[in-house]
């Protein structure tokens, strides 16, 4: 996978000294339900964390602390096309069911250089945000699709009031496109590409609630020790689907000695 009431976000910092270069660009906690072409998984709840850096040098890990509790439950350290990330080890059935382990509350962020030493740390206050109504409807193109052009434009519905805004993921193993956030109205996006030909893409849209959102929509910002960063607590329903583009298009080149043969076969 990838991804509301607007409530004040309670901010807390607990003092360290910056050590070295740090520059944080984003933080993200999510409480996920899954779809797949609209139909949600039997699991379909997972908890996820993406933290993103402008600058990570002198970053070995990142220890965080769920409410309630002074022992970090997980431990995260940079991993190759895995960037900065953590994943609930299980899907859960329901959203009551995740937050038995995940609770809404205070989750602190301390940022572990060499020695142990605490370069910045920082607590988020998950709470207070509730569950999207609706994901989206996808109707171009159809899932398993293998006809779609190299710049397609894609297409869905949803509901103006389903969620604050929409995030849109679009890969393959060696192709990105992302999109975040998008107003609610947003009901295309593209001409996309060029893609590649012959190639599978997985296309997530999430309908997402977010805590403290600023008009736009647009993540909040906030700063600490110098450091401006953007901040996104929600929870969301995101919606996946495959397609595969049509294969390679015939060349100009490969078009011009067609001709050519066949204008001498007429010789």
């Amino acid at each position: 996978m990838k991804k509301l009431i607007l409530t004040s976000l309670c901010v807390l910092f607990i003092a360290g000294t910056v050590q070295a270069a740090l520059d944080i660009d984003a933080i993200v906690i999510t409480s996920c339900k899954g779809y797949l072409n609209g139909t949600a998984d039997s699991n379909p709840w997972l908890f996820e964390i993406w933290v993103d850096f402008v600058d990570d040098s002198g970053m070995e890990r990142i220890d965080v602390t769920r409410p309630g509790s002074s022992t970090p439950f997980t431990t995260i350290y940079y991993e190759e096309d895995e960037g900065w990330s953590y994943d609930s080890p299980i899907d859960y059935v329901s959203l009551t069911a995740l937050q038995a382990d995940y609770a809404q509350g205070n989750y602190t962020f301390d940022f572990i250089g060499a020695g142990d030493t605490l370069l910045n740390s920082v607590t988020l206050d998950y709470s207070e945000i509730i569950e999207p109504l609706n994901p989206v409807n996808f109707t171009y193109p159809a899932n398993g699709a293998t006809d779609v052009p190299l710049n397609p434009t894609l297409t869905w519905t949803v509901g103006t009031g389903d969620g604050d805004a929409l995030a849109m993921w679009l890969d393959s193993d060696d192709d990105w496109y992302e999109n975040l956030l998008a107003s609610m109205d947003t009901l295309s996006w593209g001409p996309l590409g060029p893609l590649k030909p012959n190639h599978t893409y997985e296309l997530e849209i999430s309908v997402i609630n977010i805590k403290d959102i600023e008009p736009g929509p647009a993540l909040p910002t906030m700063t600490l020790s110098g450091d401006e960063f953007k901040y996104g607590l929600w929870i969301e329903y995101l919606n996946e689907m495959e397609f595969t583009t049509i294969p390679e298009p015939a060349t100009i080149a490969l078009l011009a000695f067609g001709s050519l043969v066949m204008l001498r076969k007429k010789q």
